[in-house]
């Protein structure tokens, strides 16, 4: 009997329970994650536990209840290889009752087996799918998802799948608005990172974690409060005579409140947490304070000024320290300028050895870079500071009398491919193929090839997902992505060592470069001045240096020559006080109006005239050999392109070139020897570029 009575407690207990579980399952706030095999987690080991909508799970906490309902290969169209609606899982995540349905579908819509002959039916079909789930008995909130990103190695991408994905993203835009349904952007912050992306489609469990984070803040609101951009913060320098932006992170709808100057403005955090406002133009001046705030956090910046701000950029020529330089002692001692402000964006890491586990960990987009925060150029702090993007801050602030703002970011040994976006880069098949082929690719320099193998070696044994910092993007994604919505005036830019051995794809990439920073800030005349290579005695930098001077041809664009300057068997010269001056001079004169000479002879035609050639020149008044009676490192050839040394003359401001042994000259070449003795000025002593009238 007392048996039998224990029974029945038991049984009755576990009902009780249930009822309860029951119950509280009822409570629970169900989200169905409705999509393809991304959302199922395909590729992922153990996607019941690392798939996206298990992490969100996780994060979610046990008041929500997250259910799969990824089908691998689906498409969104109904006439598609894999409709979603004919899969099973479409008829479970209504059976669901969700109050929630998150739906990422269409990156199986834009394979060639589907969209050229059904594109046009894309959006009404999505409008469809949205207005099934707006019409269960549970009435959920649909928010539909931008794609996560397919990246360039797929073997469909350069076949129409670039172009058709494209399509149907602003589709999905357009959906969103026409349906009234919230948009998460998975593209973008997954984009910046194809190394979680190992088949160019699917992510690995640490891109799920992304996706995952998304609908968490998409679905709670919450998006860790109040954050501001990496450059925010005391003695920032903003751009003055320019709309004033600020920008930020913070929980939906909060309402942020920005101060600054005497003037207060409000903005509303989007569904996105994103927040932006400006504040209009403004003169010189400062220190003034700026206060950031929302109901739960607030950031006060006690100075901020309004002046000058340039961007420096590139690799170790750029990054070479002030404390390295020649005359450091001097500069250190005697050009300290307490108006002048510093940030250094530090590579954390870079080394000639194998990369340790902490230093691939850091080998991201989000990563790669720490930041000096700002200062102003006391000896300690600007030992450690780029020399050349200093002379240049330095010299304009003597001749402007304002604040003036420099952030350098650039990375020793970088070449100019790890500069630019992989939207830029995926657009013509050169550059896809080195954004597909990054191992030895013949396209890379051998140094920068070998550097790569190097410190990653053992890399693939590791579960750590990296890309070395000479990899395409990487620079962009980690420290151009972060920095592209502060107003800059300018750029300065010293690179091209990692490129020299591939002339003609350098030229093409610098086009590139230059484009693609000018969408990115959103000013599509942004000036661009770079730095001619110097003198070293390696086969190919005669030629590069001429290269460089044909890209003058970029609109406000302008070239600091520095062969003069060089160091025959030394990459990395000590006089960079000069190199960052003369880039000021163009400065100067191109956005001050200052009426200085900026510029050394640009050859601008020749002239056939017997047996000799007649060079004229751009910016050649007062043109003259310097310190020789005769220009040195001349040349001069037949139709044939065989160069001889020639004899040269100055005649009224042209150059006259000839040879005993060149009977029929048409070529010329100036300053093309790697290390050159170059010696052509004019009268501000600016030396003349390297050139030559032959293109090889």
């Amino acid at each position: 009997m007392k048996s039998a009575l224990k029974d029945y407690q038991m049984l009755l207990l576990y009902l009780m329970l249930l009822f309860s579980a029951s119950m509280h399952s009822q409570n629970k706030i169900r989200i169905a994650c409705v999509g393809d095999s991304v959302t199922f987690g395909a590729g992922i080991q153990d996607p019941q536990e690392h798939g996206y909508p298990a992490q969100l799970q996780q994060l979610l906490g046990a008041n929500y209840e997250v259910g799969n309902f990824g089908h691998s290969g689906a498409t969104l169209l109904k006439n598609g290889h894999k409709p979603y609606w004919d899969a099973a899982e479409f008829k479970k995540s209504q059976d669901f009752a969700p109050h929630i349905v998150i739906i990422h579908l269409g990156l199986n819509d834009q394979g060639n087996n589907n969209w050229p002959n059904h594109k046009d039916e894309f959006e009404q079909d999505y409008l469809d799918m949205i207005s099934v789930y707006k019409n269960l008995p549970s009435k959920p909130k649909v928010i539909i998802c931008k794609m996560t990103p397919t990246f360039s190695g797929h073997h469909w991408f350069e076949e129409g799948m670039r172009e058709s994905f494209k399509e149907i993203q602003l589709i999905i835009e357009t959906i969103a608005k026409n349906a009234s349904v919230d948009l998460i952007d998975l593209h973008e912050p997954l984009y910046r990172f194809p190394e979680y992306f190992p088949d160019n489609l699917h992510p690995t469990k640490e891109g799920a974690h992304i996706i995952a984070n998304k609908a968490f803040s998409a679905i709670t609101g919450d998006y860790g409060d109040l954050k501001l951009p990496l450059l925010y913060g005391e003695n920032m320098v903003l751009q003055r005579n320019d709309t004033i932006r600020f920008n930020g992170t913070a929980n939906y709808n909060d309402i942020v409140t920005v101060q600054f100057n005497n003037a207060t403005k409000f903005v509303k955090a989007d569904f996105n947490g994103q927040w932006n406002l400006t504040f209009p133009p403004m003169e010189a001046g400062g220190p003034y304070p700026l206060k950031f705030s929302t109901p739960t956090k607030s950031v006060e910046i006690e100075s901020v000024y309004l002046g000058e701000v340039w961007l420096a950029s590139g690799q170790s020529n750029m990054g070479f320290m002030v404390r390295d330089m020649e005359s450091a002692t001097t500069v250190l001692k005697d050009s300290l300028n307490d108006r002048v402000f510093f940030l250094s964006m530090d590579g954390k890491t870079l080394s000639g050895e194998k990369f340790s586990t902490d230093e691939l960990e850091n080998c991201n987009a989000a990563d790669y870079f720490e930041s000096s925060g700002w200062t102003t150029s006391n000896g300690k702090d600007l030992e450690r500071f780029s020399a050349v993007a200093y002379a240049f801050a330095y010299t304009l602030q003597k001749k402007l009398n304002v604040p003036v703002g420099i952030i350098c970011n650039a990375i020793g040994g970088s070449p100019i491919q790890s500069w630019i976006s992989r939207e830029s880069m995926e657009q013509q098949h050169e550059t896809v193929n080195l954004l597909n082929d990054m191992r030895l690719n013949p396209m890379v320099d051998t140094w920068v090839a070998e550097r790569i193998e190097l410190n990653m070696e053992g890399y693939s044994k590791t579960k750590i997902k990296a890309r070395h910092p000479y990899q395409p993007t990487i620079l962009f994604d980690a420290g151009v992505m972060p920095i592209r919505n502060y107003n800059i005036k300018g750029v300065i830019w010293y690179q091209g060592e990692s490129n020299a051995e591939h002339i003609e794809l350098h030229s093409a990439l610098f086009k590139l470069l230059v484009n693609d920073w000018r969408n990115h800030f959103q000013n599509k005349n942004l000036p661009f001045y770079y730095v001619q290579l110097s003198s070293l005695n390696r086969s190919t930098w005669g030629r590069f240096r001429d290269s460089q001077r044909r890209l003058l041809d970029i609109p406000n664009t302008g070239m600091a020559v520095s062969y003069d300057v060089g160091n025959e068997t030394d990459v990395h010269p000590r006089k960079k006080w000069i190199v960052g001056q003369r880039l000021s001079k163009i400065a100067l004169h191109n956005d001050y109006n200052f009426e200085i000479g900026y510029s050394g002879p640009l050859l601008d035609f020749v002239n056939v005239i017997g047996n000799a050639l007649e060079v004229h020149f751009k910016y050649g008044e007062g043109l003259k050999a310097l310190n020789s009676p005769s220009v040195q490192d001349v040349f001069i050839a037949n139709a044939d392109k065989v160069f001889v040394p020639a004899q040269t003359k100055i005649i009224n401001g042209t150059l006259q070139v000839w040879s005993p042994e060149i009977k029929n000259p048409r070529y010329v070449k100036y300053g093309y020897t790697p290390f050159s003795n170059g010696n052509l000025v004019n009268s501000y002593g600016l030396p003349a570029s390297t050139f030559s009238n032959s293109i090889e």
